[in-house]
C-alpha cells in the first residue's frame, strides 16, 4: 500500500507543478522577427522551394506568428491586417492566393522599412 500511496503523491506533486504552465502558449516574437520570419514565408512560397503544402504551412505559420506580434504590441496597419486575414482563411490558400500573399506582404514590410528610415 504504501508504494501506491507514495506515487499518487508523486503523480500530484507533478500536476501542481505542471498545471500553471498546461495551457499556456509561447509569448509573442518581437515584430521586427516575426517580420523576418514572415519575409522568410514569402521568399520560399515566389521561389516555390518546397511542396505546395509545404509552402503553405510555412506561411500560415508565419502569418500566425506575424498576427500574434502584432496584438501583442497593439498594432493595427495594413500589414497586420493582412496577416489576420490570411490567418482566418487558411482553408483558402491556393498557390495563386499564396503567392499574391507574399508580394503583398514583402511590398507592406517594403514601405515599412522605407517609413522607419525616414525617422
Amino acid at each position: 500500500m504504501a508504494p501506491a500511496l507514495l506515487l499518487r503523491g508523486v503523480a500530484l506533486g507533478v500536476l501542481v507543478v505542471l498545471a500553471p504552465v498546461v495551457g499556456r502558449s509561447a509569448p509573442a516574437l518581437p515584430f521586427p522577427q516575426a517580420i523576418e520570419i514572415s519575409r522568410g514565408a514569402a521568399n520560399a512560397v515566389l521561389r516555390q522551394t518546397g511542396s505546395e503544402n509545404c509552402l503553405r504551412g510555412k506561411l500560415t505559420n508565419a502569418m500566425v506568428t506575424l498576427s500574434d506580434s502584432c496584438d501583442a504590441s497593439g498594432r493595427q496597419d495594413p500589414l497586420c491586417r493582412l496577416a489576420d486575414q490570411v490567418v482566418m482563411e487558411t482553408s483558402n490558400l491556393t498557390m495563386a492566393v499564396m503567392e499574391d500573399t507574399a508580394q503583398k506582404l514583402l511590398s507592406l514590410t517594403a514601405a515599412s522599412d522605407r517609413q522607419g528610415a525616414g525617422r
